[in-house]
């Protein structure tokens, strides 16, 4: 009885004041302001900032965009996240300032639709609910683990789906204690789909509405299930379709799903150290990392796993235990969980953390913070200090962040500072240096990259055409002939057979480019610099010859050209045969 009269004090009603007059009014508005500073406070240095890391493989960054149809944009998964980058492109193409900009108004949306869904669940906090939903709102708006999702264009599909989970779940909410309208259920189910079709892991607002009528029903569960039961049928219907869709789409999928080579108990025995990282990133988000690497754990007794097994328990049994004595908290924490699950639980993803999936589970610890402030014995105006300073030391933290995203190469150092031993980050960074000039910094990144990860194709590679790049063609040299080594490739031998030839070892570039023909036959660069070390050998014929067969195979080969040109041969000549 008590546990019963306790629930109806504190569930929201159908009458609870929502603040519609105050959040459409001028007074509301004038709110508007100093969210908007403090957004461009917070985040504003990274409009400036270019495309990062997964940017450069969203379709705006094709070099056959502008050709393309609406199939090429939406024809694949999220297609409504990719509607907007389609509608960016035709805006700006590919200047990546508008995308930043995009980003900060859906955020700022985002934000505006958790202040309405904190007025709305104002009933759960009875100490100073006027101003909760001020301070979490705020809090939402400006904290750092919201950085890689605003900053961050790829990071865009956090906040549409966000979106669309606040536009459910706020509809849901404001006809929680009655009777669902036919039209509220088609426009939260209309929601939800949209939530999904941004990104999957929006499967989650359904565990936010059952968590909503499992916390705050004012006459028992069966009851509200009874008022929302068209809702609920229509989803259970539903669901077979969407998880046959999703593990369709996963099973096609390199970086998420079970083809990963990862189990789905190690996944989630992984993830247990994963949420808490992100708890502790809420509370100090301290060493924030782009490109985080966790080992994956396959037994609860590898590598330490079982105490942060032990402590996610701890952490559910928590919600359970405070589910009667600190309710608000108990709730918070639940959301918090249930948004994370659908990329924190057993289906692999790639990268076993990611700060920007924190985007959407912050609104449930905030409302969790909520809940035990209103619980705190202090003063208004001491609480609304404390909430003060708490808003303005996020942003200067938030702000701090953003500025390393405004740079690629103080995003990758920064990632280097907090993890040594990340050879991709190694590589990023000297990717970034190479296009801005920088051979001799980025050979000295590849050659770290190619030191912590072994001499790959890809990276012996690159560090090879660094230090021709920066004129050092004796370590280019070495370096090539390492990676034939290991890995024999046309490409490579063409590089040794030039560098050996600028050196007048004619006879070893021959070598090569013989060994290069070996391996591909129709390598038309080969037969060209062939050529080249054959008119420095006076073997006309059979410089002539190889030049011939590089225009057969590659018709505007330049070099081979310019060899039969030098040897009186016009290359229209060699077309017509």
């Amino acid at each position: 009885m008590k546990a019963n009269k306790r629930r109806r004090e504190s569930a929201p009603s159908a009458e609870t004041p929502a603040g519609a007059a105050t959040i459409f009014g001028v007074s509301a508005w004038l709110y508007a302001i100093p969210a908007a500073l403090g957004l461009i406070f917070a985040f504003g240095e990274s409009v400036r900032g270019p495309f990062i890391f997964d940017d450069y493989h969203l379709p705006f960054n094709d070099p056959h965009a502008v050709e393309m149809g609406a199939r090429f944009w939406i024809g694949g998964v999220r297609p409504l996240l990719m509607v907007t980058y389609w509608a960016n492109f035709l805006l700006s193409g590919t200047n990546p300032e508008s995308y930043h900009i995009v980003n900060l108004i859906l955020h700022l949306t985002a934000t505006a639709l958790f202040f309405l869904i904190l007025r709305r669940l104002g009933a759960f906090l009875p100490a100073s609910p006027g101003w909760s939903p001020w301070f979490g709102a705020g809090l939402f708006l400006l904290h750092p683990l919201q950085t890689e999702s605003v900053d961050y264009v790829a990071g865009r599909s956090e906040i549409l789906c966000a979106i669309f989970v606040f536009m459910a779940w706020l509809l849901f909410l404001h006809y929680f204690d009655t009777r669902l309208p036919v039209i509220a259920t088609v426009g939260i189910l209309l929601c939800c789909a949209a939530a999904v079709l941004s990104k999957e892991s929006g499967v989650c607002v359904w565990g936010l509405m059952v968590c909503s009528d499992f916390y705050w029903n004012r006459q028992g569960v069966a009851t509200q299930l009874r008022r929302k039961a068209a809702l609920y049928l229509t989803g259970l219907a539903g669901l077979p379709a969407a998880v046959f869709l999703i593990f369709r789409m996963l099973s096609n999928s390199s970086t998420a799903g079970f083809g990963t080579g990862v189990t789905p108990w190690a996944y989630a025995l992984t993830q247990c150290r994963s949420i808490l990282i992100y708890l502790r990133l809420f509370f100090w988000p301290a060493g924030q990392n782009l490109n985080w690497r966790l080992p994956m754990y396959h037994s609860v007794w590898q590598g330490g796993a079982w105490p942060y097994a032990l402590a996610l328990m701890t952490l559910l049994a928590g919600v359970c235990f405070f589910y009667s004595r600190l309710r608000v908290f108990s709730f918070g924490v639940a959301l918090f969980l249930v948004a994370l699950a659908p990329t924190s639980s057993f289906v692999p993803v790639q990268d076993n953390l990611a700060e920007r999936r924190m985007y959407l589970p912050l609104a449930g610890l905030i409302i969790a913070v909520l809940g035990v402030a209103a619980q705190t014995p202090v003063g208004t105006r001491m609480r609304n200090a404390v909430f003060t300073l708490l808003l303005a030391a996020v942003a200067l933290v938030s702000q701090n962040r953003s500025h390393i995203w405004s740079d690629e190469r103080l995003m990758w150092r920064n990632v280097i500072a907090q993890d040594p031993g990340n050879a991709q980050a190694h590589s990023w960074l000297a990717g970034v240096l190479a296009m801005r000039g920088d051979c001799g910094g980025a050979a000295v990144e590849y050659k770290t990259s190619a030191d912590l990860d072994g001499l790959t194709l890809a990276n012996g590679t690159n560090l090879a055409t660094a230090y021709e790049c920066s004129k050092q063609p004796e370590r280019a040299l070495a370096t090539w002939r390492e990676l034939v080594k290991i890995h024999p490739a046309a490409n490579a031998y063409n590089r040794i057979g030039y560098l050996e030839a600028i050196n007048n070892n004619i006879q070893p570039s021959l070598d090569a480019f013989d060994a290069a023909l070996r391996l591909d036959p129709n390598n038309a660069t080969a037969y060209a610099y062939r050529g080249t070390a054959n008119m420095a050998l006076r073997k006309t014929a059979a410089a002539k010859e190889d030049f011939l067969r590089a225009i057969a195979l590659d018709p505007g080969n330049a070099i081979a050209a310019a060899g039969l040109g030098r040897l009186g041969t016009e290359p229209r000549l060699v077309k017509e045969q």
